[in-house]
């Protein structure tokens, strides 16, 4: 019965308490982490630790009974349980050691909610699978390919609100990147053995402030300082996440200005629709990075922004990809600094394309190129010049301000945070308290945990 995922044939399991607790939480809460010393520790030698009273031998005598009843129902049950436990490795971060009685994983994911989130994982458990009763397997589940890391993996779970525990599988798929992640709707019912696969739980969930952060996005708004600016497909999950920035007044929305342009008109929100752009946004792939090959799109979204005068009435023009988790409160400051130079480099190695900052003097330039062209409609000396066929727009706009404009950019890597620039652990949003962007996020519900971790850990 406990098998075909009945509850109530399921063997009870008790909650171990001992004598170390993590010292960071108040007691009423860290007494329901099971937590155990390392073999031959010293009482009271370990920092991260406190020691607190231990029960009276009745009540111990009482708990050995209940754990051998529950021991006996586990053979009676033929449920072979790989004997595991969550060891406390230092603050907010727990692993697995093998041969040692199970603790209850509800409690342990009440003690990552107490300690609250602190920009790592909560549980991670290597060599493990998780198997779930089946009522848990039928209401949530689901799969990603190609995830490097079983942090990552963690990350994930943690984006997703009904994700309460999840796999990585190292080798799961023959070709390219084979790592899979599993992101599972309950907690683990049993534990198995199982090389090359890492389990875990989520850590704890800030919540995000709604009205807090539109208060902070309405009292740092400078007007004339920047217009912001992206381009959406008319399909697809940009349209979703546009509407969430816009419910929150965040992203561009958070900007002096801002425009949603695309080569339909889409509603996404009342009021607000999409400016629309004679082009065709289909994209091949190619080049030595196999980038988007999405310059001749952006030649004509360039000519549409100039047409539109945002350059003349605004410092800074800012585009931002739809799956960029931008905070243009902590753009401004960045702007200041940056006064008077012609556009600022995002990445050591080179500007890249979830969020690019140009100043309108440099819009102005592109402005009297495009004039130059025989039809208007590209910047001449750019595309007379420069070899663009596997460039993507970013390198392509980068190239043109730097050979052909001759302007000298200032880099300032607060501007983004992303795995090809050196951020590898861009998907906890958690690095530093002033980074403007996180890149990609892609799911909604995933795009709205990266801000809640962010404002949390600012």
């Amino acid at each position: 019965p406990w098998r075909s995922g009945s509850s109530s044939a399921r063997p009870p399991l008790l909650p171990l308490q001992t004598d170390w607790v993590p010292a960071h939480l108040p007691p009423s809460e860290a007494m329901a982490l099971p937590a155990h010393r390392e073999e031959g520790e010293a009482a009271g030698g370990h920092g991260a630790y406190a020691a607190v009273p231990q029960a009276p031998e009745g009540q111990l005598a009482e708990a050995r009974s209940r754990v051998l009843r529950a021991a006996a129902g586990l053979l009676l049950g033929t449920l072979v349980f790989a004997g595991a436990s969550w060891g406390h490795l230092g603050r907010g971060q727990l692993r697995y050691h093998p041969g040692r009685a199970p603790a209850a994983a509800g409690e342990v994911i009440d003690a990552f909610q107490a300690a609250g989130f602190q920009g790592k994982c909560g549980l991670t458990e290597e060599d493990v699978d998780y198997e779930l009763d089946i009522a848990d397997q039928e209401r949530f589940g689901m799969n990603f390919d190609h995830i490097p890391s079983p942090d990552m993996c963690c990350a994930m779970c943690q984006g997703v609100p009904e994700c309460k525990s999840w796999t990585w599988v190292k080798n799961a798929l023959p070709d390219g990147c084979p790592s899979q992640c599993w992101l599972k709707g309950g907690l683990p019912r049993t534990k198995k053995p199982k090389t090359g696969v890492v389990s875990g739980l989520p850590p704890a969930r800030p919540a995000l402030d709604v009205a807090q952060l539109k208060t902070v996005t309405e009292a740092a708004r400078e007007q004339g300082l920047c217009f912001c600016w992206s381009l959406m497909l008319p399909f697809g999950y940009e349209l979703q996440l546009l509407r969430l920035q816009h419910s929150l007044r965040a992203s561009i929305f958070a900007c002096d200005g801002h425009a949603v342009y695309s080569n339909k008109s889409v509603t996404i929100a009342p009021g607000l629709g999409t400016s629309v752009v004679d082009v065709d946004l289909t994209v091949k792939f190619g080049g030595d990075s196999y980038s988007a090959l999405n310059t001749w799109i952006f030649i004509a979204l360039w000519k549409r922004v100039i047409d539109d005068g945002w350059h003349n009435n605004y410092k800074w023009i800012v585009k931002a990809d739809p799956d960029a988790v931008f905070f243009a409160e902590r753009l401004r400051p960045i702007l200041v600094k940056h006064d008077g130079k012609g556009y600022i480099n995002n990445c050591r190695y080179g500007l890249h394309g979830p969020i690019e900052v140009i100043a309108a003097s440099t819009f102005s330039l592109l402005e009297a190129d495009y004039a130059a062209s025989w039809d208007g409609k590209a910047p001449e000396k750019c595309v007379k010049h420069l070899h663009f066929g596997q460039w993507g727009e970013d390198f392509f706009l980068s190239q043109c301000m730097k050979k052909i404009y001759h302007i000298v950019p200032d880099l300032d890597e607060k501007l983004m945070c992303e795995a090809h620039c050196s951020c590898d652990k861009w998907y906890w949003c958690a690095d530093t308290p002033d980074r403007v962007t996180y890149h990609p996020f892609k799911r909604a519900d995933m795009y709205k945990q990266c801000l809640a971790n962010a404002i949390a850990l600012a």
